[in-house]
């Protein structure tokens, strides 16, 4: 698998990532992360690449978390060119959705590591059953072609890259790859617990390949739609710079009159654009739902009264469409 994996970096968007003096990666233990961070170390090693940090986070959430962050200090210690931190998620724990906070809690923490030292590239151990899972979970949520691109290889979150090197290996040749090479990983409890969507949509897994609907199926249509994903965007990317007479943090004027000319989807897109050039962080973004019945409302109204969504109010001038980036309060 090390064959395959130094195929895969020596492509874009991962070739790149040789020429930074360090890069991070996620380790929460498991086999899937720990390949990765063993695979990265190789991968320095014999290119002449970046140091690489491991980051561990002990969330504080079950009575082995840190034992488990200690196991992966004390496996990856041989391992050339890495150093690893242990990262602790301090102060009190929610009572629901509890994997969400701890997924949003862990990424804020290696964020700010990597911030610190200088660090713009986060790996993370994301694979092909991951990414299975993910399109099931969208689909099940109504997710439209966004949503069912699945994760992608390269995300740009505020001034952190993610790269996730491993969406086209398959979870059993990386736990084939863990034997081995004889990395030791430890398994999460929480990951067959039935509470939660995920482990469900796991546990149905051998009912759905016996129809066909295998992680390997998934995955390509993941890509399929991510290719009708980045078409979409580039294409709204030029509607946008076309139509926009003013672009500022704090205001954004559309002729809408001549957007809403384009194919519903990319004035939809449009739309989603400036609220991101208004709102970069992504913290007031609103549901897609509300996008939509927006989007209906300005094309099928001649004018519309001021109204405000994630942020920003949108109101009519003329034949212009104006966003305002809404003042806090």
């Amino acid at each position: 698998m090390f064959e395959q994996f130094t195929t895969i970096m020596e492509k874009e968007p991962f070739a790149a990532l040789l020429q930074h003096k360090c890069i991070a990666v996620g380790v929460s233990g498991g086999p899937d992360s720990m390949a990765l961070a063993y695979l990265l170390a190789r991968w320095s090693e014999e290119k002449g690449g970046p140091a690489i940090h491991i980051l561990s986070v002990d969330h504080g959430l079950r009575p082995e978390a840190a034992a488990e962050a200690e196991h992966a200090r004390s496996v990856s210690g041989s391992w050339p060119k890495t150093t690893h931190y242990i990262l602790k998620w301090e102060g009190e724990k929610p009572a629901q959705r509890v994997q969400e906070a701890a997924r949003a809690a862990r990424y804020d923490l290696m964020a700010a590591h990597c911030r610190a030292h200088d660090i713009t590239a986060l790996a993370l151990g994301h694979h092909r059953d991951d990414q299975a899972e993910t399109v099931l979970f969208r689909l099940a949520k109504g997710s439209g072609l966004d949503g069912l691109s699945g994760m992608r290889e390269l995300q740009k979150r505020d001034d952190i890259t993610l790269y996730r090197p491993l969406l086209d290996i398959s979870k059993e040749n990386i736990l084939a790859f863990c034997a081995a090479e004889d990395i030791a990983y430890t398994e999460d409890p929480s990951n067959e617990k039935a509470d939660y969507a995920r482990v469900r949509l796991r546990q149905s897994r051998e009912a759905l390949e016996r129809e066909g609907v295998s992680a390997k199926r998934l995955a390509v249509t993941a890509k399929r739609m991510n290719r009708a994903r980045c078409a979409l965007d580039y294409y709204a990317g030029e509607a946008y710079s076309r139509n926009a007479k003013i672009i500022n943090t704090q205001q954004i004027v559309l002729n809408f009159k001549a957007l809403s000319e384009q194919p519903e989807e990319i004035v939809l897109r449009v739309i989603m654009l400036a609220m991101e050039d208004l709102h970069p962080s992504g913290l007031y973004k609103p549901r897609m739902e509300k996008i939509e019945s927006l989007i209906r409302d300005l094309l099928e109204q001649e004018s519309m009264k001021p109204r405000t969504l994630g942020g920003v109010i949108f109101s009519s001038k003329g034949a212009d469409l104006v966003l305002t980036r809404e003042t806090a309060k």
